[in-house]
């Protein structure tokens, strides 16, 4: 719904930006489906996810196809919500990235962003599904029992 601060929607509220461009890239204009889903930024982590839990290559045309992917994959409900939790915090680590290159002018990391939603999400699940019994290594291989 753009109600999110990027750069096209303050120019659609008459904000003055310099420059629409997505400060990840610098291809193309910065809305949220381009910073969360079609830039190669977000499409390198998306394929992450997909290989690292499992899942078939992640093919999504908005942000609404990333927050429903847990309903349409295969498993537990242990594993979908692990799943959930994982797009909920590549999200908000994506944005993270995009508002650290806007406001502190650091250069992207995929690469670091992808081994901090790695661990984050650990943590997030460890503590939000008190009833799974989760390892540091099971995590990493996406194993639930």
């Amino acid at each position: 719904m753009e109600r999110l601060p990027t750069k096209r929607a303050l120019a659609l509220r008459s904000i003055s930006v310099l420059d629409e461009m997505c400060v990840l890239c610098g291809d193309y204009v910065e809305t949220s489906d381009h910073i969360f889903v079609s830039c190669h930024h977000a499409q390198t982590a998306w394929l992450y996810i997909a290989s690292w839990c499992n899942l078939p290559p992640i093919i999504a045309f908005g942000i609404n196809d990333l927050l429903t992917l847990h309903e349409v994959s295969s498993g537990s409900w242990k594993k979908k919500k692990a799943i959930h939790a994982i797009v909920l915090v590549t999200i908000w680590s994506i944005w993270k990235m995009r508002n650290d290159a806007v406001f502190r002018q650091s250069v992207p990391n995929t690469m670091k962003m992808l081994d901090g939603i790695k661990s984050l999400a650990f943590l997030w699940v460890k503590n939000r599904l008190k009833e799974l019994s989760l390892t540091w290594e099971d995590w990493s291989r996406f194993r639930f029992g």
